[in-house]
């Protein structure tokens, strides 16, 4: 289960090279062509200069396209709105949503954090799963100063054109569509939280060298255990991203688009899928 968790945390990636790449590929058909760049959405301070082919993307580009435009949630507007998806419905707590010992656990993991439950009983699970995981990785110095967001600022500094695949709203309603699965996605999340602290480096190492045998198994057996939710966050995404991506490659226009590095590889990711409709796909 160890590999199922690393999915959930990065859902939010075929081949192992001998010779260190990048997580950036060219993409070509005629004279058109574009970059994809998979994103580790939270990094710590060491993990910077990210890999040199990801700044010679963005300065061949003209536009910069993302999962979703990351500073809507700076708007005090969304943080209303997004409350509606953190929240359960009124009435519900965790305590009557959870089981007995799935909350007994939640409570003791909230406590070693210093997370305080009681200030959180209407938050979904899906909310309290992400706050516990965020909570544990920033122990280890990660940030939420991904991939994506230190593009997104720097092209907003060099005035390049963004354009964004999806909105955050949208993202946030995928990962709380899924009440069947709460009890054990939280006992889950309780039980390898600790295993975080050598999970993530070692992710980082595979992103770094383009490599993606870590998440690629974790979304094997994602889509094993949960077909509903992998085909949700995973399948149904890539193919309305495909169809964009397409259209972007009519154009002479370069683009460099960054999205989660589970959308990149593996058999249904945006790499395989560009190979079988005949476009070049060079790893940089």
């Amino acid at each position: 289960m160890k590999k199922l968790f690393v999915s959930f945390v990065f859902i939010i990636l075929t081949n192992t090279l001998i010779f260190a790449q990048s997580s950036v590929w060219k993409i070509s058909k005629g004279e058109n062509s574009l970059y994809i760049g998979g994103s580790v959405h939270t990094l710590r301070a060491q993990d910077f200069p990210l890999p040199k082919e990801f700044d010679i993307a963005f300065n061949k580009s003209d536009i910069l396209v993302f999962e979703a435009d990351i500073n809507e949630a700076n708007n005090p507007e969304f943080a209303q709105k997004m409350l509606q998806y953190m929240t359960l419905p009124k009435g519900k707590t965790l305590k009557t949503v959870l089981n007995q010992k799935t909350y007994k656990l939640l409570e003791a993991k909230c406590k070693e954090l210093g997370l305080p439950l009681e200030y959180m009983e209407n938050f979904s699970p899906f909310s309290i799963a992400n706050i516990l995981i965020v909570a544990q990785i920033g122990k280890f110095g990660f940030t939420p100063q991904g991939v994506d967001v230190h593009y997104l600022d720097k092209a907003i500094q060099n005035g390049k054109k963004r354009e964004f695949f999806e909105t955050i709203e949208f993202q946030m309603r995928l990962f709380y569509d899924f009440d069947a699965i709460k009890d054990e996605y939280i006992l889950q999340t309780i039980d390898e939280l600790d295993k975080l602290k050598d999970i993530m480096p070692s992710i980082i190492t595979e992103w770094r060298n383009g490599t993606s045998d870590i998440i690629n198994e974790s979304q094997k057996e994602m889509k094993e255990k949960f077909p509903n939710l992998y085909k949700a966050i995973i399948v149904d995404r890539n193919k309305k991203w495909l169809a964009s991506i397409e259209k972007y490659l009519t154009t002479k226009s370069v683009e460099f688009i960054i999205v989660g590095l589970g959308h990149v590889q593996s058999d249904d990711g945006l790499l395989e899928s560009l190979k079988r409709k005949g476009y070049s796909v060079k790893q940089l």
